[in-house]
């Protein structure tokens, strides 16, 4: 069964590349909803249920931070990485507090983010058991 992903960001050409570099990963992952804003994110995640998702920081009506906090309550076992322009040893924490998995810098190579998901999914199978090791130019794991 495939892995179901939500993409949520406030730009539509990030969106797509996202959806695309998840189809075209090699693993069994498929984008079952996408969200414009973070209000949305809330919304799709709540009627599709994904296993994991991918929320963008900076977004209308609710930012990512924040619809992951909402998000964590109804799905506690779908990973989320916010995926974002910005980088803080602040925000990071936010992001931890918020309960996110890791925090992907847009700027890095794509092969970043999909190692994020990849540890996400395999964390949410077997926690704590085996971590992966750390890549040097890995996602910052929170």
């Amino acid at each position: 069964m495939s892995v179901r992903i939500l993409i949520a960001d406030d730009h539509a050409r990030v969106r797509s590349e996202v959806r695309q570099l998840i189809q075209d990963s090699g693993y069994d992952w498929q984008v079952c909803c996408e969200a414009a804003d973070g209000q949305d994110a809330i919304e799709q995640a709540a009627q599709f249920k994904p296993d994991l998702l991918v929320l963008d920081l900076i977004m209308p009506r609710c930012n990512g931070i924040s619809a992951g906090r909402e998000i964590r309550e109804f799905l506690p076992n779908s990973p989320m990485i916010l995926f974002t322009l910005l980088e803080s040893e602040y925000l990071e924490r936010e992001a931890k507090k918020a309960g996110f998995f890791a925090m992907v810098h847009k700027a890095n190579s794509s092969l970043v983010l999909i190692s994020a998901i990849r540890d996400a999914l395999a964390a949410r199978i077997s926690p704590l058991t085996n971590p992966p090791p750390e890549e040097p130019c890995g996602p910052s794991r929170l």
